[in-house]
């Protein structure tokens, strides 16, 4: 199973996301994530967050092995017709590393105060399928002249072509009759949250998509995500969860899967059990470097044998 790194760009620095950036590279881990919001969104929101998609490219240009991509781009911040461009540049900064997370945006608070339309949940839907399709034709090389109910497009094209053959892309969202149709349509990777049963059988309603418009259900790589504390004394792991709550203005501490390495490759291994492919664990300053470490020197090799086994 394959493992990324979200790391929250919420309340730190630029230098603690570098450093923090740096070691998930060194440890070979499979992916590092941004968010994509212009407001803190856990705890106080009124405090700095930095934009992911200048994290980004600064990410891909710093290292060297990490794939690198957002979990996930509103649809409704940008034209998908300049996030594609986007993210054709992206990945020449990272060598063919980028990956193109979407996702049709969610935060009313964000919109408001930025004066973007967010709309009811049926636009959203609607509009972040338009907006896939347009966005999957063009990173895939055509030339696009559309006319729909969100977009207009002219003889449209990226100039700049991904390094890979195929950019990859990550569509993220539960909904089970039109998000995860979407991705059915043009995603390659498909990201959601929740227990092992409902991945379960969201990985499923996603394969019947897939079967439905006509593509093999393989081609569409299933991840999940959590955080997690990797501690021998979980005393220690919720204290470690209590200095981020207090960090961030939280009124709760995070929900995570507290515990040893071998407890914490048994509840990921879990997920792999139920067709997911990949596993995001996510981070907040102040940033969990024993987790990080853990992960890639105790849990990655357990995971391996549990995943064979």
């Amino acid at each position: 199973m394959k493992i990324g790194i979200n790391l929250w760009p919420q309340n730190t620095s630029w230098e603690r996301l570098q450093e923090t950036a740096l070691l998930v590279d060194r440890l070979r881990f499979d992916s590092l994530w941004v968010w994509d919001h212009f407001y803190a969104i856990n705890g106080d929101t009124h405090r700095p967050n930095f934009e992911g998609w200048q994290l980004q490219p600064a990410y891909a240009a710093i290292t060297q092995n990490v794939r690198v991509g957002c979990l996930v781009s509103g649809i409704t911040h940008r034209n998908p017709a300049v996030l594609a461009n986007m993210a054709t540049t992206l990945d020449h900064i990272s060598n063919g590393r980028a990956i193109l997370g979407i996702g049709a945006a969610w935060n009313a608070a964000e919109h408001n105060a930025y004066g973007i339309d967010l709309g009811t949940p049926g636009e959203r839907s609607r509009r972040f399928a338009e907006g896939a399709r347009i966005i999957r034709k063009l990173v895939d090389g055509e030339r696009v002249t559309y006319s729909g109910r969100y977009y207009e497009l002219t003889n449209a094209e990226v100039l700049v072509r991904p390094i890979q053959k195929r950019l990859p892309i990550l569509i993220g969202g539960g909904g089970e009759k039109r998000t995860l149709r979407t991705a059915a349509r043009y995603a390659d990777m498909w990201h959601g949250f929740g227990p092992v049963p409902q991945m379960e059988h969201k990985v499923a309603v996603l394969r019947q998509h897939c079967v439905d418009v006509g593509r093999d259900p393989d081609e569409v790589e299933a991840w999940a995500g959590r955080w997690c504390v990797i501690r021998d004394d979980p005393t220690e792991g919720r204290r470690h969860l209590e200095r981020v709550q207090k960090h961030h203005g939280q009124s709760s501490p995070q929900e995570a899967f507290v515990g040893s390495a071998d407890e914490i490759a048994e509840k990921i291994g879990a997920y792999a059990r139920v067709g997911i492919k990949g596993f995001i664990v996510t981070f907040a300053e102040p940033f969990d470097i024993e987790t990080i470490e853990r992960l890639a020197t105790e849990v990655r090799p357990r995971l391996e044998q549990l995943v064979a086994a």
